[in-house]
């Protein structure tokens, strides 16, 4: 007597389990993908935010070294930090400080940007500090 279930054919095809499994990997890697995006593309606006930092920084000492050394008027530092607010946001401030003997003078840009970081998108300020001989 043969017996029928020793004659079965193997198995073809995916299980639902197989492919749920599969399904689940991928979405946790696409999560992962997107998350890096995310903190990339943080990055790259607080790398736009230094880069301008750092434009104001010279853009000071070329008009202190223009001036012939005198620090600038209230009116051209009001000019600035109004530009600066703008490119910058709402943290943004300027600080320039003279030596002694007006060779050498000092200049602070201090802003804020996004903490990629930090588990609740918070804001970090960041500063900026040039020397400039005259």
């Amino acid at each position: 007597m043969i017996k029928p279930f020793l004659y079965r054919k193997p198995q073809r095809g995916f299980t639902m389990i197989e492919i749920l499994v599969a399904v689940l990997v991928l979405a946790i890697g696409l999560l992962g993908v997107a998350g890096v995006q995310l903190v990339s593309m943080q990055q790259t606006v607080n790398s736009t935010l230094r880069s301008e930092a750092t434009m104001y920084a010279q853009t000071v000492a070329e008009r202190l070294r223009a001036n012939g050394g005198v620090t600038l008027t209230a009116g051209q530092l009001t000019e600035l930090k109004t530009q600066m607010l703008a490119d910058l946001g709402s943290g943004a401030d300027v600080t320039v400080t003279m030596n002694g003997n007006s060779t050498v003078a000092q200049v602070q840009i201090t802003w804020t940007e996004r903490d990629p970081f930090a588990t609740n998108g918070s804001l970090a300020t960041q500063t900026l500090t040039v020397d400039a001989r005259l």
